[in-house]
């Protein structure tokens, strides 16, 4: 199944930029901005990331879900997306590009495909990708779906 919208929790500075190259090539990329403040709707909006009003939409329209959170926001946000999962009946992958430990990783591996999700684990290595160098290395069993 070819990939054609991406959902992105969150648009925060790595996010918005990451969800802004994948816009500019021609993705369409969705986020739910539920309790988050100005600054983050105006990153997501100057990024050409559109808005949906809960993560139950967000989940049911994505093909992809990139997680891109501070580390501790990480494990309860996957029980919220996992949540969704069970709500809508998708089967998306969850792609955790979170800095997280590995029990953090498993946990949240474990929420996501107890509700019918997929999982990929990714690590970001470098800047915001505003230029060339910035690195996506997969693993998990969700890896090669994500590449």
């Amino acid at each position: 199944m070819a990939t054609t919208t991406v959902g992105l929790l969150s648009p925060g500075e790595m996010g918005h930029t990451v969800g802004g190259v994948l816009h500019a090539n021609g993705l369409r990329v969705l986020t739910c901005l539920q309790g988050r403040s100005e600054r983050s709707r105006a990153l997501a909006a100057d990024a050409g990331i559109e808005e949906v009003s809960s993560l139950d939409d967000l989940v049911q329209q994505a093909d992809i879900l990139l997680s891109i959170l501070v580390p501790a926001s990480a494990l309860p946000v996957a029980h919220e997306v996992a949540a969704a999962l069970r709500n809508t009946g998708s089967t998306l992958l969850y792609v955790d590009c979170n800095a997280i430990a590995p029990n953090t990783v498993r946990a949240v591996g474990d929420a996501i495909t107890s509700a019918g999700g997929r999982i990929a684990d990714v690590g970001i290595v470098g800047p915001p990708p505003r230029k060339p160098g910035t690195k996506f290395y997969a693993s998990g069993p969700g890896a090669a779906d994500f590449s």
